[in-house]
């Protein structure tokens, strides 16, 4: 597996915009979760512990530790998105020339596309629930640090996005229906709620500021 986060920044953006396959949208999907919930940590980082913010530290502090929970699961798809694509690839690789082998590649393929469905699910868990806690801290905050709070907002919200055009693509290859639906109807709510609760946290961020949201809400 590429090791992707111990590497510079510089090498990562390097191999994205590379003309190699991985790391791809699945990856930096991951990585924008990653981002913001590291955001959230730094901002509730920057509100526990001082005085002045004490009446914002229960929920500063609640936020704090379950997105600093949450950021090495996200740190782990980056790399976990690359590795399953490589299955994928390999799948796609095994000999096909008799009926045997055909259906052994056949079978090999559904379970790599299930692989590949199932990280950009995790990435939609993950940053689903970083959307669910931005609002409270959008409210409980540093005043200095709400507009990081802001773009916390919106790394989750773009990963959550972006790993949902990937669960889509997978899904459609999928002949195990009862895997697909089942999938689905956990993303239903998620995807029914995710630009509320970003507009939620915006809302409350930018009343903190005491400035306009003017266009910033989520479609």
């Amino acid at each position: 597996m590429p090791g992707f986060l111990t590497e510079p920044v510089q090498s990562y953006l390097d191999a994205l915009a590379s003309g190699d396959s991985t790391p791809g949208g699945g990856s930096a999907a991951a990585l924008s979760g990653a981002l913001g919930a590291a955001l959230l940590c730094m901002s509730a980082r920057f509100t526990v512990g001082r005085e002045k913010y004490a009446a914002f530290e229960p929920a500063a502090q609640a936020v704090l530790d379950e997105a600093d929970s949450l950021r090495p699961k996200l740190e782990a798809l980056v790399e976990e998105d690359a590795a399953a694509y490589g299955n994928y690839r390999a799948a796609s690789s095994m000999p096909k020339g008799t009926d045997d082998e055909k259906a052994k590649r056949r079978a090999a393929l559904q379970e790599a596309t299930k692989v590949s469905a199932q990280v950009p699910m995790a990435i939609c868990r993950y940053t689903y629930r970083l959307l669910e806690l931005a609002p409270a801290l959008a409210e409980n905050c540093n005043p200095y640090l709400v507009s990081d709070v802001v773009v916390a907002t919106h790394m989750a919200l773009c990963a959550f996005r972006s790993a949902l055009i990937n669960i889509r693509m997978n899904l459609g290859a999928l002949e195990d229906q009862a895997f697909v639906t089942a999938m689905q109807n956990e993303l239903a709510p998620m995807i029914a709620g995710a630009s509320a609760l970003a507009q939620d946290a915006l809302q409350k961020a930018y009343a903190a500021m005491n400035l306009p949201l003017e266009g910033d809400i989520p479609a």
